[in-house]
């Protein structure tokens, strides 16, 4: 069998065709789960997870070989092909998350004696506006495994304590981890603060990013194309995907009422990217907080926290900074 120097697992196929391009030797794989949509319910085991997370993702759609949540996890279980294991991840929400697994994965089924390393950055010099390893040249890219380090014993206690933070059925654990000593991960206090204010917020319901779009559509109508990047305006991190945000536009349209309209476009195969949206004037009133978007349909997981209309849920309070329930939100 042959050995290779290093397995990469990065958090995209960007990353590992860009480390391909710059000759970085080793076997290359990814660990890509979008964990801050739908459900990451606790008291499951991985096999049960990742049932519930492919079916999530998936839908009607075929199977995606990259994709395969089950070949992510045999790559790296078969530790005897490689010498070291080197992760490649920033920043951001999506990022932290899938660290947060991974390496409590790694943990409970790599050897301790097999070398395990983390590049994990939130800028690079001469990309004053970073957002992320992809927007790098190859040579940028290959730079930074020389810069890796070992992934500490306090690394992986941080990442398995907010791993099974984040999957609580009610986000109070989550909260106060930000609070504590994150050091071990120094972008993941922030990471998680982004997550949170994915909550209704107690003035008017709506999540940061739900806001961000009707904002957007409010002087509309906007094509998608051109909305995509403006999500981004306020963001220190990427954080809207492009599947997300088609998803975000369906459950707005589709709220009782609906709080965007959205019109297709013409062309069979960017129907969705040229199509347009514009606010509807319920969608006004909840931005003008004359209307809560809660009490038109909400169901939605963030982790381990099942949010539904018609029950008692939790909100993030933008005053205090924190999450709140909604017993206590006009406090």
């Amino acid at each position: 069998m042959a050995v290779h120097r290093y397995l990469h697992v990065a958090n995209g196929t960007s990353v590992t065709k860009t480390l391909e391009a710059a000759g970085v030797p080793g076997l290359m794989s990814i660990w890509a789960d979008p964990l801050h949509d739908g459900p990451v319910p606790a008291n499951l085991s991985d096999d049960e997870l990742r049932e519930v997370r492919g079916g999530h993702l998936a839908g009607d759609a075929p199977p995606d070989p990259v994709n395969d949540m089950r070949r992510w996890r045999q790559v790296i279980a078969d530790h005897e092909s490689y010498d070291e294991l080197v992760l490649w991840f920033e920043h951001d929400l999506f990022d932290q998350l899938n660290l947060l697994q991974l390496l409590t994965w790694i943990h409970a089924h790599v050897p301790r004696v097999k070398p395990v390393t983390l590049i994990c950055v939130g800028s690079f010099p001469g990309y004053p506006a970073f957002k992320g390893l992809g927007e790098l040249q190859p040579a940028d890219l290959a730079s930074l495994l020389g810069t890796r380090r070992p992934v500490s014993a306090e690394t992986y206690v941080l990442a398995e304590r907010a791993w099974r933070a984040f999957r609580e059925p009610t986000p109070e654990a989550l909260d106060d981890l930000r609070r504590s000593d994150t050091t071990a991960m120094p972008f993941l206090a922030s990471a998680i603060e982004r997550f949170l204010q994915e909550y209704p917020w107690t003035r008017d319901g709506l999540s940061r990013t739900e806001r961000r779009l009707l904002q957007i559509a409010e002087s509309g109508p906007a094509v998608m194309h051109s909305v995509f990047p403006r999500m981004h305006d306020d963001e220190k991190a990427y954080y809207v995907v492009d599947l997300e945000l088609e998803g975000l536009v369906e459950t707005l349209s589709r709220t009782s009422p609906p709080l965007i309209a959205f019109t297709p476009g013409t062309d069979g195969r960017g129907k969705f990217w040229r199509g347009t949206v514009h606010t509807t004037s319920e969608g006004r009133d909840v931005l003008a907080g004359r209307r809560d978007r809660v009490v038109c349909g909400l169901d939605k997981w963030l982790g381990g926290v099942h949010l539904q209309s018609g029950s008692s849920i939790w909100r993030w309070d933008d005053h205090r900074g924190r999450v709140v329930h909604e017993d206590h939100k006009e406090g």
